[in-house]
């Protein structure tokens, strides 16, 4: 803001001079005082009512000791006027004795302003209370302090004219921070907020050695600021402000300032009186979605078409902007335009529910005349897509009779629908569609739901009592984000919190650390989401050895794999994009699907979290509907949908060649930035998978190539340049790594087949309690049986089912064999199976 300004005399004077001032005042209210008191005993009658005035002054100053000049909440239409504001005005006595104090000891000592800041302000209530919330205690945090202090060289401070500056862009930051926080007052709390902000390197290396980051701190010191007056509360409050009055009964009103205004007694029958809520402190809190706030609050207030229609999933906040919409209504915090305006939501249920036709056309057309009329109401329509999804005769009349209303532009009109809804319904009706703005709705932001979410936990903590770590609630949100996306941000991390805090209650914690969210996120998703231990590090490191005790060969491919998983587990794997995306080429029945199996249930837990898509299945350019979806949204798409159920997951893609070109086209944008816009116009996530495409494709090229003995990097850099046959440079050039697989040699096979008769010793054992063996010449020959050039080892376990599980079934149901014993197959001379 351009027009603010910082100027506070008492900070231009030297510190004799403050301290005369300070006592010339101190001394001028024990004067008063004592007058005051002589005043209220005289007869005189003059004398005693000017006592009791004066005894009044006292009271007046005395309830307002720790307030500013002016209040915050006076600003309404003074900061868009133009107008020069002294932000110095709105600061506690608080705070700016913590700026005289702090700016004399700057001067005194020699020492960096910012830092001696710091130090005053770690011994605010509010500030000490923030940082325990992060996990950190004041004489940890003064301690750094302390040594940052004495590492800053005495006498060499800024000048006079550079310190007065930096107390400007202070005071100005704090100023907007508090604004921003709805606060009444500038108070010390909101100068710690900012102080990350304002590029001192004395500060960012204090904040760095603790691991502290800015944005954190203005949250964790919202339980500073409202842990005292939510105490009693059991739910959210819907403002920050007047629930300490709040009136028992709602008082309705429908005249403006104007006295201009008409009853609406029909509309007030089937709708609700949003700004009658909002009055009552029912609804009107928001967090994030100021964007599309603003544009909504700007669509109904211009002249034509002031039509706004909010397209967002179910929990994205669409009705929550609407609420906050009445309570800034209320407050006069809104365009002149919308002065007087009265929100008020009709019910398309309600309105035709037992209704003939002629009734529900009676009752409409009231209701448009009686808004017309009044002239001050914005009409919200929840769903609007029921007017025309809602079956039956009497729907259908109010349709028709209120959409050219709407349409007409007869009065401002705000409605919400889904992505979903809107394709099917609403965009295919040009018309309805063209009357209103659309404005799309998506989830908050990481930041804005830690936000919410410590609002939340200040009253979850006083329905189960337990300390919730400003940690948890992070981890809480981060964690939500990542692996559980049937719902949006902040629903998803509030559930998530509720069950790792009803899980503490449930054992006696009366702490819950982020370590606590962690455990109970790794028990819903089954994977291993801590930070590794010294085990799981040790595992990683000898991951190579780990994946070949299930896979044989293909050294180059599980080097990759393994190289990248220990990437994403110590926290260095790219930003913004998946986890990793491979091209896994080579002949069939080489071990690439394999090695995906492998690799899904290493690092998520189970092979049900692969997503796997048969790319032959989407030659033609209309499958792409089935891809992402159809345009009516009819048709869900079966990429998008699935990566929305299992957000944390590895995607394979069989024989991608085979796609069409306007689909693999899509994988442009997914492979590079992780995300994918559906047919509803959804950002879909796909940061937290694997992909893996696999193709056959050059498959003869590279069988060729390691008979003639080529060194394997050789055939590797000639295959990328063979693909472009197969991709567009671009695609190829958004892999981690393309990988080929080498051809299987009979000896690769040998080792497959023990893998897989291993597999068939270890089912019978546990199902049946059968000791089960196998000679090592019986593993040769179902390899020899298993073994085919073009296949590799995919007829492997079409030998092994035909050969020893058939025969072994029937043995079982037979009763030839008993549970329990002993039983070992061996080949005759005639090269046939004995099963003894």
């Amino acid at each position: 803001m351009e027009n603010l300004y910082f100027s506070e005399p008492r900070l231009k004077m030297t510190m004799f001079e403050r301290i005369t001032v300070r006592f010339v005042i101190y001394c001028f209210y024990a004067i008063f005082a004592i007058a005051i008191g002589a005043f209220l005993f005289s007869s005189v009658d003059f004398i005693f009512w000017f006592g009791v005035l004066g005894v009044l002054f006292l009271a007046y100053r005395m309830i307002h000791i720790g307030g500013a000049d002016k209040s915050l909440f006076s600003l309404n239409g003074i900061l868009n006027s133009g107008a020069e504001i002294n932000v110095a005005e709105y600061f506690s006595p608080e705070s700016i004795s913590v700026l005289e104090n702090t700016l004399g000891k700057s001067i005194a000592s020699g020492k960096e302003f910012f830092l001696c800041l710091a130090d005053f302000l770690a011994r605010d209530r509010d500030v000490k209370e923030g940082l325990e919330r992060m996990s950190l205690s004041q004489n940890e945090f003064r301690r750094k302090l302390g040594e940052l202090l004495k590492e800053s060289p005495k006498n060499l401070g800024s000048s006079k004219q550079e310190t007065a500056v930096k107390i400007e862009n202070l005071a100005k930051a704090a100023f907007e921070a508090a604004l921003a926080e709805n606060e009444k007052f500038v108070e010390p709390r909101n100068i710690f907020s900012v102080l990350g902000g304002m590029n001192e390197e004395k500060i960012s290396r204090l904040f760095n050695s603790l691991s502290i980051v800015p944005e954190d701190i203005k949250n964790a010191l919202i339980f500073s600021r409202f842990k005292n007056k939510f105490r009693w509360l059991k739910k959210m409050p819907a403002s920050l402000g007047g629930f300490a009055n709040r009136p028992y009964k709602i008082r309705h009103r429908f005249m403006n300032r104007a006295w201009t205004a008409r009853p609406t007694p029909t509309l007030d029958r089937y709708g609700v009186d949003f700004t009658d809520l909002a009055r009552a402190e029912r609804v009107g809190f928001l967090v994030g979605h100021q964007n599309e706030y603003d544009r909504l609050a700007n669509v109904l207030s211009r002249q034509s078409k002031p039509n706004a229609l909010l397209v967002g999933e179910p929990s994205s906040g669409k009705e929550t902007m609407i609420c906050h919409l009445a309570y800034e209504l209320i407050k006069d915090r809104t365009q002149k335009s919308l002065f007087d305006k009265r929100l008020v939501s009709l019910s398309f249920g309600n309105l035709v529910s037992g209704a003939a036709d002629a009734e529900v056309a009676l009752r409409v057309n009231k209701i448009i005349e009686e808004i017309i009329l009044a002239g001050n109401i914005i009409l919200y329509i929840p769903d609007v897509h029921n007017l025309y999804k809602t079956s039956g005769q009497q729907s259908m009349s109010a349709a028709d009779i209120l959409i050219p209303a709407i349409v007409g532009d007869a009065f401002p009109v705000v409605a919400t629908t889904s992505p979903r809804e809107y394709k099917e319904f609403i965009e295919p009706k040009s018309d309805f569609a063209g009357a209103f703005e659309v404005i799309r709705v998506n989830e908050i932001s990481e930041d804005e739901a830690v936000k919410l979410l410590t609002y939340d936990t200040i009253i979850l903590e006083n329905q189960t009592r337990v300390v919730v770590c400003f940690e948890a609630i992070k981890q809480a949100v981060f964690l939500a984000r990542k692996y559980f996306r049937q719902k949006l941000l902040p629903s998803s991390a509030e559930d998530l919190l509720k069950e790792a805090l009803a899980d503490a209650s449930q054992k006696g914690n009366r702490l819950l650390s982020a370590n606590d969210v962690i455990a109970i996120a790794e028990r819903k998703t089954n994977v291993p989401i801590h930070k590794a231990t010294k085990e799981e590090a040790e595992k990683l490191l000898n991951l190579e050895n780990i994946i070949h005790q299930k896979l044989i060969d293909q050294e180059e491919a599980v080097k990759s794999v393994s190289r990248a998983l220990r990437e994403y587990r110590s926290g260095l794997s790219r930003k913004g994009g998946p986890i990793a995306v491979f091209l896994f080429v080579g002949p069939t029945g080489v071990g690439k699907t394999e090695l995906s199996k492998i690799l899904t249930k290493i690092q998520f837990g189970s092979e049900n979290m692969m997503i796997r898509f048969d790319m032959s299945e989407y030659q033609d350019k209309q499958s792409i509907s089935r891809f992402i979806g159809s345009p009516d949204g009819k048709i869900a798409g079966s990429l998008t949908e699935a990566a929305i159920q299992k957000p944390y997951s590895l995607i394979l893609l069989d024989e991608f060649e085979k796609a069409h070109p306007d689909i693999l086209n899509l994988f442009l944008q997914l492979f590079d930035e992780g995300r994918l816009t559906d047919n509803l116009g959804r950002t879909i996530d796909f940061t937290n998978t694997i992909i893996i495409a696999t193709s056959n494709a050059h498959s003869d090229f590279i069988k060729s190539h390691l008979e003639a003995h080529t060194p394997f990097e050789t055939i590797t850099e000639e295959l990328r340049k063979k693909l472009t046959d197969y991709f567009k440079p671009e695609l190829l050039n958004r892999f981690s790594e393309i990988i080929v697989f080498k051809a299987l040699s009979i000896s690769d096979i040998e080792a497959i087949s023990k893998l897989q008769l291993a597999d068939v010793v270890k089912t019978i054992s546990e199902v049946q309690g059968i000791d089960l063996s196998f000679d090592e010449a019986v593993t040769k020959k179902v390899a020899e049986l298993g073994f085919d050039p073009v296949f590799g080892a995919r007829p492997l376990r079409g030998v092994i089912s035909e050969k020893i599980r058939s025969v072994l079934a029937e043995k079982i149901l037979r009763g030839e064999i008993e549970k329990g014993g002993n039983l070992r197959v061996s080949l005759d001379g005639q090269g046939n199976f004995n099963f003894i």
